[in-house]
């Protein structure tokens, strides 16, 4: 085997051209690269701390909604049913009817009412 100085030389200009490709170019690019995984760990960090506290807020909110329900089940009113039918069986007063004359006079005092406005729309 023939080991010239062309060979040698070739060898220390591969090493010189990697030892620059290194320093200068895949430095820089793995720097970019590591910082751009740095910055997506940190995403995912807050996405999850989020999601954790969307997952409280909402425990938290059920919470208050089952004790609104609790305490209206509780203390929800006593509702008791009227009908005119207890009011006969108790001998309540039924309204009177209104007469004709009642009925007349009403109808006279709305009538002249609205008259009195439809004047003065114009």
């Amino acid at each position: 085997m023939n080991i010239n100085a062309t060979v040698i030389i070739q060898m220390l200009n591969f090493f010189i051209v990697y030892w620059m490709l290194r320093l200068l170019l895949f430095k820089p690019v793995i720097g970019l690269i590591e910082q751009d995984d740095a910055q997506e760990v940190a995403l995912r960090d807050m996405i999850d701390q989020q999601k954790k506290s969307l997952e409280i807020q909402e425990k938290e909110r059920q919470r208050i909604w089952y004790l609104c329900q609790e305490y209206f089940t509780a203390h929800h009113p006593l509702v008791t049913s009227f009908s005119f039918s207890d009011a006969i069986e108790n001998d309540l007063e039924r309204p009177e009817e209104p007469s004709m004359e009642m009925i007349a006079e009403v109808v006279d005092t709305v009538q002249t009412t609205l008259e009195e406005k439809i004047k003065h729309v114009h």
